[in-house]
């Protein structure tokens, strides 16, 4: 019994010591297949898509940057992101390891119909491949577009509010 408390207090120390100890991987930049430049190159730019909302077809445009704290080229800024230093989970440290890129992004939304018209503000989130890259945008009222990019498109997005309102594809222009 002594000599499983001295483990279990020598590991935790050790955790102590170097939290980082629990994730497997010692170069995370070793852990992914593409950089900023190609995420950038697959994410960023004009898009052309149709959106199913009520039972009608509303075609929009979408142009998408990177958001930054301030930004000069662009009217809206990046949603506010902080580090989440001081939290805890109640989950096995080593599960909770997952590598992963974000990156914060702005844009405009254009169609005829008001629930697609307008400011969008959101990220681009994959993992240690781009294949496929997570989509999460917010308009101003609210609804959101969440979807996966998956070679140059969306094939499957989900148009939210409080409930589902509807779908959208999304593709290279």
């Amino acid at each position: 019994m002594k000599k499983n408390l001295a483990v279990w207090t020598l590991f935790g120390l050790a955790l102590l010591v170097n939290p980082n100890l629990a994730c497997s991987s010692n170069d995370d930049e070793e852990d992914f297949t593409y950089s900023e430049q190609d995420m950038k190159a697959v994410v960023l730019g004009e898009w052309q898509g149709t959106a199913e909302l009520d039972g009608e077809s509303v075609a929009f445009t979408l142009s998408l940057a990177q958001a930054s704290a301030k930004s000069q080229t662009q009217s809206i800024s990046a949603p506010p992101f902080q580090p989440q230093c001081g939290s805890r989970s109640f989950v096995k440290p080593a599960a909770a390891c997952i590598s992963m890129s974000e990156m914060l992004l702005a844009g405009i939304i254009t169609s005829d119909h008001p629930l697609l018209d307008g400011a969008v503000t959101g990220n681009a989130v994959a993992h240690r491949t781009l294949a496929p890259s997570g989509l999460h945008l917010e308009l101003e009222d609210g609804a959101r577009l969440v979807g996966s990019i998956k070679d140059q498109a969306i094939s499957e997005g989900e148009v939210l509010a409080d409930q589902p309102l509807g779908t959208f594809t999304l593709s290279r222009p």
